[in-house]
Formats: structure tokens, C-alpha cells, sequence
């Protein structure tokens, strides 16, 4: 792709980079270090760098930053910076939580992963729902440009919000290229046939109800595992102890690359009937895998998906438990099948895409 002029430059606002080491994370840091020849800086907090901060400084600052944000949900400061001085560069924002504190403008961009916090207060607290509550009636008053992971994610956006914004673009995101191939290694304690879920330990990500249902199931006494993976969340405990007494069950913590990449090389199917996505890039890598999920009917998983795969009620203990009956009993043929789509579907969904598809944003800003 040929990058001519660039006409317009941006401030990008990662503050999200500071607490923040899930995917969302990932793709906004890919989308930077891609197109830097639009950002001129890029602030965490009040602080510009140009890169992440690792370790202890971010660990410093994100308390810092957390403690204003408590302080601001109480009225105590007032915003930061208090103006945008004439000529400044628009902000692109990767996350809308951070516009509560700039002086957000019509010319902006926030990037909206989903509207979570609003539609499931359950999964986030009550103070996540006050900080996002505010951000987001900002952003219906001010109305600046917002692009979206997935059409589910515009559509309770637009519901809760309206459409009086400058612009609304879906750029789905992609399947990372570690994940496209590379070096494996076995886990130890795992063993094929076994179904595989990766995702952080969070009540949205419904570990619970597939706990059960794979009890349900029975699947233990035919010799199939169930292997669950990812970032220690606000289920962690409650996730592991439940876990810890079932058989077959095996809890892993943190895994490299390569031992990832056997896990989806191995695995006799993916499960993720997840309460909430914004998007859902595990299944889609499942899928560029080779792999049938099982995933929540209507929703942003089974538009990843492309409509390739097992889909369940995700509120169905039932519901999960017979979808993994039947991704373990696919025919040959029909696996097959559903495969050779997946695949085909997943190879849309590319970094270069996604790359491609934010600079016409970032180039004409509309």
C-alpha cells in the first residue's frame, strides 16, 4: 500500500496501554507501530512516550492514573488538559474512557471495542458503568468520529446513543500473525482429545456455566479434557476453585507463543459461549486454525465467525453442554466443511486489512 502524502496528524491518547494487557492492547499498539507516520505523539495519562512504559513506571502510573479517575467520579478535579490550544492536532482516543479528562472535540476519533459497561453493569462494577457513563454522554453531546470492532458493537452503541456523530466505521479486528504459524510445544498435563478455551478469567467470559456443562456432558468418562487458558481477571479465584475438583479439567496460567499454538494445533474444538464481546478474535483464530467452535448465538462471536461454527445459548448450561456433544460428534464430513469455511472466512480478517482499513480513516478523518 503506498502511503503518499499525509495529510492529516493525530495525537494518539493509549492510556489504556497503562492498565491494560488483554487484546484490546494488542491491537491498538499494532495499529500505532503500523501507521506512525499519522501520530505525532502519543500521551499515557500526562505523559508522552514512544513506547509503552513496562514494569514498575507503569505500574505507578496506572495507580495514579486509576486514583484520578476516582477523584474525577467525585467531582474533585477539573479536566485535563482544560482547553485544546489553536491549531492543536485532533486526538485519536483507543479507548472513549480517556476522553472524561481532554477536552474532546468534533475533529476526534475514539475507538469503541463495546458498549459493556452500560449493557452489563454485572460484569464491569458500578464504578466502571459511572467512568464509561460519563465518557460516552460526552461523546452523544460532542459527536466526534468512532469506529467499531464489529457491526453487534455500533448497533447497542447507536441504540443506547443515536447516530449525531461525524462519523460510525466498523473495522473488525484481524487474526495476529503469531497465530499464524510458528514453533509449537506440548503443555504439560495436556493431552489430546480435549476442547480448548482462551480468555481472560472474567465473569463475561461464562467459565462457569462451561464448567457445569462439561460435567453435564460427561465428557471426562470418554477421555476428553477440557483445557481453559488466559489473563488472571475479576473471576480468577472463583474460576479456579470451582475448577480444581473436576476431572478432566486442566487450568493453565500463563503460556509463550509457541505452547499456544499447539493448543489449537491439538484441540478437538474451541469453546467460547461468552456472555459479552466486543468482537472476538479467539474464535477467529480458532478457526484460521482449523478448529469448529462452539460460541454464543447471535452475537459479535458468531459474526466473526461468520456464521461457521456450533452456537448455543450462552444463559444454557444445557445449551453448552449439547453443543459440545455435538462438536465432538461431527462427522468427518461435516467438520470438514465447516472448516474449510472458517478458514476461508477468518483469512479476510488480516492485520494488512485492518491496517489498510484505519489509515483511509486517519487520512481523510470522516
Amino acid at each position: 500500500m503506498a502511503d503518499a502524502i499525509v495529510r492529516q496528524k493525530y495525537l494518539a491518547d493509549f492510556s489504556l496501554g497503562l492498565i491494560n494487557r488483554t487484546g484490546a492492547f494488542v491491537v491498538c499498539r499494532d495499529l500505532l507501530l503500523a501507521l506512525p507516520q499519522y501520530f505525532d505523539q502519543t500521551r499515557y495519562w500526562r505523559f508522552f512516550f514512544s513506547t509503552p512504559p513496562e514494569g514498575l513506571p507503569r505500574k505507578l502510573l496506572a495507580r495514579l492514573m486509576l486514583k484520578e479517575i476516582s477523584a474525577r467520579r467525585l467531582g474533585l478535579v477539573s479536566y485535563w488538559p482544560a482547553g485544546r490550544r489553536k491549531g492543536a492536532l485532533p486526538t485519536l482516543f483507543l479507548d472513549p474512557l480517556y476522553t472524561i479528562w481532554s477536552d474532546l472535540k468534533a475533529d476526534d476519533i475514539g475507538l469503541c471495542h463495546d458498549v459493556g459497561p452500560i449493557t452489563h453493569r454485572e460484569f464491569f462494577g458500578d464504578q466502571t458503568y459511572q467512568d464509561y457513563k460519563i465518557a460516552y454522554e460526552r461523546m452523544a453531546k460532542i459527536g466526534p468520529g468512532v469506529v467499531f470492532v464489529s457491526e453487534a458493537s455500533r448497533r447497542a452503541f447507536q441504540a443506547l446513543y443515536g447516530t449525531a456523530f461525524r462519523f460510525m466505521h466498523v473495522i473488525p479486528l484481524y487474526v495476529r500473525k503469531a497465530m499464524q504459524g510458528g514453533a509449537v510445544e506440548p503443555v504439560q498435563g495436556v493431552k489430546p482429545p480435549f476442547l480448548l478455551t482462551v480468555g481472560a478469567f472474567e465473569k463475561r467470559k461464562n467459565h462457569s456455566r462451561i464448567l457445569d456443562a462439561y460435567v453435564k456432558a460427561n465428557l471426562a468418562e470418554r477421555g476428553i479434557q477440557y483445557v481453559f487458558c488466559g489473563p488472571r481477571a475479576n473471576e480468577t479465584e472463583a474460576v479456579l476453585a470451582k475448577a480444581a475438583p473436576i476431572p478432566g479439567v486442566v487450568a493453565l496460567s500463563y503460556l509463550s507463543e509457541d505452547q499456544l499454538r499447539w493448543l489449537y494445533r491439538e484441540a478437538s474444538g474451541f469453546v467460547l459461549p461468552s456472555l459479552l464481546e466486543g468482537f472476538g478474535v479467539p474464535v477467529l483464530e480458532a478457526a484460521n486454525a482449523g478448529l469448529v467452535s462452539l460460541a454464543s448465538q447471535d452475537s459479535a462471536l458468531e459474526e466473526a465467525l461468520g456464521g461457521n461454527g456450533v452456537f448455543v445459548d450462552p444463559l444454557s448450561v444445557d445449551s453448552i453442554a449439547q453443543g459440545m456433544e455435538r462438536l465432538i460428534g461431527l462427522s468427518p464430513e461435516e467438520r470438514g466443511q465447516i472448516v474449510a469455511k472458517g478458514k476461508a472466512h477468518a483469512r479476510l480478517f488480516s492485520l494488512e486489512r485492518y491496517v489498510e482499513s484505519w489509515r483511509e480513516v486517519l487520512e481523510h478523518n470522516q
